[in-house]
């Protein structure tokens, strides 16, 4: 599983859950902007990087998903650091946290790094240690469904499903919750297409959930357009085939291919 991109992705979209999981209130993914930053001249790239808006006040947090063994895992880190602030603010704060599946993944010696290791400037989250999600807990939720075995998974997003579709949260967030559980499974289980992950999940079409229909009607009422347009978007953000998205909304593969283009911007 390309965990790297779907962690980007799950971030990105739902990135209060982030600050949720290193003890911060989710409010205050308001005040950062997540990136991935690359460094061409040294090959050196940061998968997810929240910068603060406020720099001055907010310290940048570096995030690593490990899900392999490796024993070069903190000189690795800590040589991305190290670019991070040689290439753009050295008096940038900062807090790295690197998320595992497990403790059986994480480097066995781990004393050449204990200043590292024994710093607030370190968070270490294991997926298997994390307190089980709450029925309501829709984004702790999907990184229980990340860390978990296919089947296992499989199971886990099915009893999530209808939960989501029952719950009063934002019409917005719901359907992006459906589609990136979907975008999960499909991760889980890459030999197989999306309409049978969402025959799986029993949502055969996202037209026909009450999530896009009310999304759609909200469209109408605030402006037909708009509606349509944002719905693309956040189905572009989820790789959904632009024919799909076409269908969909109704708008043009011109329309689609500008929103593209927009998204890619910013």
């Amino acid at each position: 599983m390309k965990r790297d991109s779907l962690f980007f992705s799950y971030f990105k979209e739902l990135p209060g859950s982030f600050f949720q999981l290193v003890g911060r209130p989710e409010s205050d993914a308001e005040r950062y902007d997540l990136k991935a930053i690359e460094y061409k001249e040294t090959a050196v790239r940061l998968d997810g990087v929240f910068l603060p808006r406020h720099p001055e006040v907010d310290p940048a947090y570096i995030r690593e998903a490990q899900h392999y063994s490796s024993e070069k895992v903190y000189a690795n880190l800590l040589s991305k650091i190290g670019r991070f602030l040689e290439h753009g603010d050295p008096k940038q704060d900062w807090v790295a946290v690197v998320i595992y599946p497990n403790r059986s993944m994480e480097q066995e010696n781990l004393r050449p790094y204990r200043c590292l290791i024994d710093s607030d400037q370190l968070v270490r989250i294991y997926q298997d240690e994390l307190p089980p999600a709450q029925p309501d807990q829709f984004e702790l939720g999907i990184l229980e469904l990340i860390a978990a075995k296919p089947e296992v998974a499989l199971e886990k997003a099915k009893a999530m499903v209808p939960r989501i579709l029952g719950s009063k949260r934002p019409i917005p967030f719901r359907k992006i919750v459906i589609q990136f559980i979907e975008t999960v499974i499909l991760y889980q289980f890459p030999h197989m297409s999306r309409t049978e992950i969402e025959k799986m999940l029993q949502v055969s079409d996202v037209r026909q959930t009450r999530v896009y229909q009310e999304a759609l009607e909200e469209g109408r009422e605030e402006g037909m357009e708009k509606g349509r347009e944002e719905i693309a978007l956040k189905l572009l953000k989820l790789h959904v085939p632009a024919k799909t998205i076409a269908e969909a909304t109704g708008l043009t593969a011109a329309q689609i291919r500008k929103l593209k283009k927009r998204e890619t911007v910013d």
